[in-house]
């Protein structure tokens, strides 16, 4: 019934499309009418008002329309000298590029659109440009610095005392998602919702975000007749727009609850149709998500449909990560490469002043020389300078994540390593408890003249004695360990037995994942040569590099089993085995596999392909170090989809 309700709900999607470049005339006219009244407002909050109802519009869903409205928006401000409109013109080229991708040259514009918008003053237009800025970050889930852009969003339309912050307020509803906020999410999507209401150009489009934002807390939440309600609030306002953009997005939202409630063959329906419906625009980047989904269920299914949306995701994966592939790095260094642009220009206009110097002749050249001489030593001096000051705060930089990794090593550690010691004081307690009562029962029966029960009695209490002080001092086993791993810094080696070593990791690492996430299950196997020995490491050192390993594959089949792929069963394993002169132990899992084009990069520092914010790409970088002054080798062998396997080889002295 549910497959009926939603499938009659878009046969209307399925017979809305009609020519874009009709509609998107259309728009830009009304755009233009628009723009003639920015023009002649010399009231700024009026001005600002009717630059924001561009947004309000369904052009936001076309790129190129909106590089169009971009650059005549440029032209008007070049022309009026109007700073508002400039502002407003770095937004609309942004967003044009977001919506194709390209996230570098995106942030670039945005970053141009606040500073103007921040000289002019006006809380609202500085508010829109945060606002639009954040949308950056938010698709690439780094949702700690989008909810810290869309806050200050929501604050400056809060000071302008205009209804505008349901602009915030949506977007912070789905960020609040994105990172598993549930309740939050469902308030400032709730508040938007209010808002918009009283807003006079709210735009379809964003309507239907809210609501299917609903859709989506409610799908979590298991609550099938809200998840119903809100998707045909969605579907109505989505099949009045002919923006490909958000119908795809309400496919996906549709896909993946399908996908949440088990019911797969839905599931692939809606993500087709999200493939689909922006294939061959402007915009196809967006068949990433949904081919890759479709790629996993088909795995087991239809060879030939894996391999069809294989190629559709490899090709937008190929198109969006071969620009993202230098993304970090070219955002990273923005600031220094605009520093540079601006030094060139200096110096093509200081070697223009030359240039007219040496016509002077005589003693003007030189004077001219002397002054060149002069400055080229204090230019030197500066750049020395800050070179001198770039590289310590690269040095800072650098022990600080280094610090970092250690520190997250440690937590894991410390979570496996609760979990350890409750155990053994767990039998304590619960024999001391005994004890008291058999002592009790002695007393009484030693009281009554019962000595043949009273004996039995003491046998029973020695015979708790002794598993007290078993288990007493396992927990001191293991708190000498914890305290030995403490006392790293001398960095000696000695015998170690290699398979406990690895043992005792492996338990802690998966506790410390266990204490984390409970619903995490994973089936761990060990195969020890008992033939291995004892062999001259620094324990702590290797026992970090075990432990990063152990955390990795973790991490690996625990993404995986989110796919919900069928009958997957996460597996992690660790072998030790002597050959060669050599200690060889393997770490073993079944996760998604590590891709062929990047497995030469994992060892390098800050290489990760967690994402933003999970890790720092030192863990592995570290491990390979610490092994490598062992006098020993870490390889890796992956199959992409299948699972990876690294090696450890230590010399037996």
């Amino acid at each position: 019934m549910k497959k009926i309700v939603f499938l009659s709900l878009f046969i209307l999607c399925e017979n809305s499309v009609i020519a874009q470049n009709e509609v998107a005339k259309q728009i830009l006219a009304q755009c233009d009418s628009i723009l003639d009244k920015v023009v002649k407002e010399k009231d700024a909050d009026r001005k600002t008002d009717l630059l924001l109802s561009f947004y309000g519009t369904s052009i936001d869903g076309f790129p190129l329309q909106l590089q169009h409205l971009s650059q005549e928006l440029l032209d008007v401000s070049k022309k009026n000298k109007d700073i508002f409109i400039e502002s407003a013109s770095f937004s609309a080229a942004a967003q044009a590029y977001r919506l194709t991708g390209n996230y570098v040259k995106a942030l670039e514009y945005h970053r141009k659109a606040v500073a103007l918008a921040e000289q002019t003053g006006n809380k609202t237009l500085v508010g829109f440009a945060l606002n639009q800025m954040g949308h950056i970050y938010k698709d690439r889930l780094e949702n700690e610095k989008a909810l810290a852009l869309y806050t200050e969003a929501f604050k400056d339309f809060e000071a302008s005392g205009k209804n505008d912050k349901w602009y915030a307020s949506m977007n912070l509803a789905t960020v609040y998602y994105n990172m598993g906020s549930y309740d939050s999410s469902l308030f400032y999507a709730k508040y938007a919702l209010a808002k918009i209401t009283q807003s006079t150009s709210p735009g379809d489009g964003n309507q239907s975000i809210i609501y299917s934002t609903f859709a989506n807390v409610y799908s979590q939440k298991n609550e099938p007749d809200s998840v119903r309600k809100y998707f045909a609030k969605a579907i109505e306002l989505v099949n009045k727009l002919q923006s490909p953009r958000y119908k795809n997005a309400i496919f996906v939202f549709l896909a993946e609850h399908f996908s949440r409630i088990h019911q797969y063959d839905s599931s692939a329906f809606y993500y087709k149709k999200a493939i689909n419906i922006v294939a061959g625009t402007e915009m196809d980047n967006l068949v990433l998500k949904p081919a890759k989904s479709l790629t996993a269920y088909y795995q087991n299914i239809n060879a030939d449909s894996t391999v069809k949306y294989w190629k559709v995701y490899s090709v937008a994966n190929d198109s969006v990560n071969s620009m993202r592939t230098n993304q970090q790095i070219q955002m990273l260094t923005f600031e220094e490469d605009q520093r540079k642009r601006d030094i060139e220009a200096a110096q093509i206009a200081y070697q223009n002043k030359i240039r007219t110097g040496l016509l002077l002749g005589g003693l003007a050249v030189f004077l001219i020389v002397a002054v060149i001489l002069y400055r080229n030593n204090k230019q030197k001096q500066k750049a020395n300078t800050k070179l001198e000051k770039t590289l310590a705060e690269l040095k800072s930089t650098q022990a600080q994540l280094i610090q970092s990794e250690k520190m997250a090593s440690l937590g894991e550690l410390t979570a496996g390593i609760a979990h350890e010691i409750q155990n053994p004081l767990n039998f304590v307690n619960n024999f001391s408890d005994v004890n008291t009562e058999l002592i009790d029962e002695l007393r009484e029966e030693l009281a009554t003249g019962n000595l043949q029960l009273a004996n039995e009695i003491a046998i029973d209490i020695k015979e708790n004695e002794a598993k007290i002080n078993h288990h007493g001092k396992r927990a001191d086993g293991i708190v000498k360990g914890m305290l030995q791993h403490s006392r790293s810094g001398t960095g000696d080696k000695e015998p170690t037995d290699i398979n406990k070593l690895a043992d005792e990791y492996f338990r802690l690492s998966y506790h410390g994942i266990r204490s984390k996430d409970n619903d995490f299950n994973a089936d761990i196997k060990n195969a020890f040569d008992e033939t291995t020995g004892n062999i001259n490491v620094v324990p702590q050192d290797i026992g970090r590099v075990l432990l990063n390993l152990y955390n990795n594959a973790f991490y690996a089949v625990n993404e995986k089993s989110k796919l919900q792929t069928a009958n997957y069963k996460p597996q992690v394993s660790v072998t030790t085995k002597r050959i060669n002169g050599k200690i060889e132990i393997s770490v073993t899992d079944n996760g998604n596999g590590i891709p062929q084009n990047i497995v030469d990069k994992i060892f390098q520092p800050f290489f990760t392909t967690k994402p933003t914010g999970s890790g720092t790409g030192l863990g592995l970088s570290l491990s390979y170090d610490i092994v490598k002054a062992h006098g020993g080798e870490i390889k890796v062998r992956s199959t992409e989809g299948q699972g990876t396997e690294f090696i450890i080889q230590l010399p037996l002295s």
